[in-house]
């Protein structure tokens, strides 16, 4: 894992195992996957510059906002629909809402605090943000995979699973091109960390709250 990375590998293992057992907390699950996809999309398509717009940016938003169209079908896989992203259709509720956007502002404050130079803010912000999430995703959507196979659900994610390690290898090569690069990640990694575990605490709340079959 990058540098500043901090896992809860045994936590997310445990609370993904709980709510695959439970069709309705499942569909939720899945709904807040592509919650967060699209959230992803909308910040990398938000930090565009009207003109100077990479094919890389382009290829990456366009792939994130599939692969939550691309969770939106799953659900049918396991009876589920929701139309839209309510709060209620979310699992671990305004923590899982707010999880991407916090990750943004704190990470913008983070580089001002750093000292990072003030016309770079908004690319070095998308770069971070990104990786610290790719980082998680590295970790969460293998340990997904892994349980749902060993559920024969027919639900599988190994697709977006791997374009997601072509976007994390994609930062890392950014970083690598950036003086501090490294630094400023591993500030924005510990924000992350912070930010998941609050999400994580919110869900195993949530989960004591409903009685698994």
């Amino acid at each position: 894992m990058g540098k500043g990375f901090v896992s809860f590998h045994k936590k997310t293992e445990e609370l993904i195992f709980a709510v695959v057992q439970s069709s309705e907390l499942h569909g939720r699950w899945i709904n807040t996957l592509s919650y967060l996809e699209n959230c992803g999309a909308r910040l990398i398509a938000a930090c565009e510059h009207p003109t100077l717009v990479k094919e890389e940016v382009l290829k990456h938003a366009s792939e994130e906002f599939r692969h939550a169209f691309y969770l939106k079908k799953q659900l049918s896989r396991i009876g589920a629909h929701y139309e839209d992203y309510q709060i209620e259709s979310l699992l671990g509720g305004w923590t899982a809402y707010h999880y991407l956007n916090r990750l943004n502002v704190q990470t913008s404050r983070a580089l001002r605090r750093l000292k990072a130079p003030s016309e770079q803010i908004k690319e070095l912000s998308y770069l971070l943000v990104t990786y610290a999430i790719e980082l998680r995703a590295d970790e969460l959507y293998p340990i997904y995979e892994s349980i749902l196979k060993q559920a024969r659900s027919k639900v599988c994610v190994r697709s977006i699973l791997l374009e997601e390690k072509e976007h994390l290898a994609e930062m890392e090569k950014g970083l690598k091109s950036l003086l501090h690069g490294f630094t400023y990640a591993e500030a924005v990694c510990g924000i992350e960390a912070a930010l998941f575990e609050q999400w994580m605490n919110r869900l195993e709340k949530s989960l004591k709250t409903v009685a698994i079959p």
